[in-house]
This record gives structure tokens, sequence and C-alpha cells, in this order.
């Protein structure tokens, strides 16, 4: 095989991006922020109001400002009373789609200083990492916290804990995973508190990893069986993870991982793969190759937005390294929001 061009690469990546823009639902300027009408992207062309599909095809499209602040106000005007995000506005209470919608408006207000200065911007930030906070798994209730710790000590309540698809249900590894990359690009809020959340989300994810080196969607073993690892999670897991750069489970993940590099999988695999690995500077030609491969003429996947943005994001991150949107950089110090 030989490695993609240059050329190649960064003509996909502005065929990529001219699909996307084509299909947000632009408004007329100075849309008001509470306006859900404008600023959107829908999973599929034609379709409804996506937050997943608004803040993927926003990330990958972050370069331009105009395109950035319609998408963020949309997330903002969007965002729930108690600081999440449902699937799409008025769709009922705030699920794992907060995950997404709040690493979008994060990144995008670190890219264009004027949004960031914008008070219902900063207002819904705040509001949506608290929530991210408030809506992690939690097992026992508040009476029962308090039985386990005056029973064992304060340390029977430090167990890893992650964040479930919809309130009420158990954690998994790809909700945990966008909300980490939520809370942890482009840095972690300065408090202990989103510190030691974090810690219990890592900790999740890095005690559910499969015998075979990669993540399974949650348990890594049930009913006395192993389970086997899946691209896709274990791509999102590792970028969620790379704070963790040294720990063994991340570089069995690795490994495997990288040991799927020659199977055409599904365009969102492949891409998050290339995505994933890239961030950890790791060769990622053959993923690229497929990707080429099978771009349509229109510059989409599967003519879907999500696939299509994942793998602008994956052009990018091989164009230009130094670009790459969840490259995650230790920061001496925090800031806060």
């Amino acid at each position: 095989m030989v490695a993609p061009s240059q050329s190649e690469i960064t003509t996909a990546r502005a065929k990529a991006l001219s699909f996307l823009s084509n299909h947000q639902k632009a408004g007329p300027a100075g849309a008001p922020a509470r306006d859900h009408k404008h600023g959107w992207f829908p999973y599929k062309a034609g379709g409804q109001p996506s937050l997943e599909a608004t803040a993927w095809a926003a990330l990958a499209l972050r370069h331009d400002a105009a395109v950035a602040k319609s998408a963020a106000l949309f997330i903002v005007g969007s965002q729930n009373k108690d600081g999440g995000d449902s699937t799409e506005p008025g769709a009922g209470r705030s699920d794992w789609n907060s995950g997404p919608a709040m690493l979008a408006l994060r990144l995008l207000s670190e890219q264009h200083a004027q949004l960031a200065e914008q008070p219902d911007v900063k207002k819904s930030i705040k509001n949506g990492l608290v929530h991210l906070l408030d809506s992690r798994t939690e097992f026992y209730g508040a009476v029962g916290r308090l039985v386990l710790m005056l029973g064992r000590g304060p340390s029977a309540l430090a167990y890893a804990r992650g964040w479930p698809w919809y309130p009420g249900c158990f954690h998994w590894i790809e909700p945990t995973s966008y909300c980490l990359m939520a809370l942890k690009f482009p840095r972690v809020p300065d408090s202990e508190l989103f510190d030691r959340v974090i810690g219990f989300a890592n900790q999740f994810i890095i005690e559910n990893a499969c015998k075979d080196g990669g993540w399974n969607h949650g348990n890594a073993r049930t009913l006395g069986s192993d389970l086997p690892s899946y691209r896709l999670t274990t791509a999102e897991a590792l970028l969620a993870l790379q704070d963790l750069k040294s720990s063994e489970k991340v570089q069995a993940a690795l490994k495997y991982l990288q040991s799927q590099s020659a199977l055409d999988s599904s365009s969102l695999s492949v891409a998050y793969s290339a995505l994933s690995l890239s961030a950890y500077g790791l060769p990622v030609d053959q993923e690229l190759h497929f990707l080429l491969k099978r771009q349509a003429p229109d510059g989409s996947f599967n003519a879907a937005l999500i696939p299509t943005a994942i793998a602008a994001l994956a052009f990018e991150a091989a164009a230009e390294p130094a670009n790459h949107v969840l490259k995650y950089k230790k920061h001496s110090s925090n800031k806060p929001e």
C-alpha cells in the first residue's frame, strides 16, 4: 500500500468540509442565542436537529468563525434547565448528548475569543460542567453513601464510576469517554472536584479493559465469559485517556487498535481509529487509505454527518498534526472557566 499523499488528504478534507457546510441550517446574522431554528446540523441530509451531529460538525468546521458561532449559539439555546442536553431541543431529559455538546462548546470558545466572552456562552459552559458532575452514575443514594462512609470510612466511596447513556442506567464506555473528553479539552477546570470525578471515570474505563486489550461497550466479562473489544469503543476510550498514556492498559489498547488497522470496517470506526492513533503519534496510513477509497463524490461518508465530521478531523490531524483538535496537552496550571 502506498501512503496517501498530502494532496490527497487535503483534498478529501476539503470535500468533507464542503459537505458539512452545505448541511448546516444557517440563519440570519445576529440570530438570538435562544433560537433553536438556526446553526444546527442533522444526522443525515434533510433530518431533524441533532446535538451530537452539530457538535462534531462544528468542531470539524471550527476554523470558520461564522459556522462556529452559529453552531455554538444553537448549543447554548438548546441546553436544558439542568445544564445538560438531549438528542434534539425539547426531546426530554438530558442524556449522553451532554458530553459532545459541552466538548464542542468549550473547544469552539477556545478557538474564538469573541465567542468565549459572550455571557450566554460563559453561563452555558458553567451550567454544563456542573451537569456533568451531577449526571454520573451513582449506585448508592445519599443514605447509602452515608452508611458506607460510616461503616467503612471515606475510602468506601472511592469506587470507579462514569456516565450513563440515559439517566438512571449504568455507566458505559462510550458516554463516559464523551464526558471525559468534555472535561479534559481544552483543559481540566481548575477544581479538585473535577480532578476527583475524572479520576473515578478514568478508573472505570481502565478497570473494564477487555482481555484482548481494548474495550467493549461496558463490562469486560459477562456470565463467566470474556467479551471482545470493539474498534470504535476502543478508539473513543483512548482519546479520553491520553493523560494516562503510560498506563499498561492504555498501551495494550493501542496495540489492539493498531491490530485492527488492516480491517476495512465501518467509516465511523475507521475515522475514529485514525483520529485516536494520530493523537498518540502513531501511523494511520492504512486508515486514511480506507477513508479515501470510500469517500463519496459529494465528500460524505454514507451521506451521514457524524462519520464525515470525524473523518474530516482525522484528515486534518494527519495533514496538520499541530491542529489535532483532540490532542491532549498537559497544562502546568489550569485557568477557571
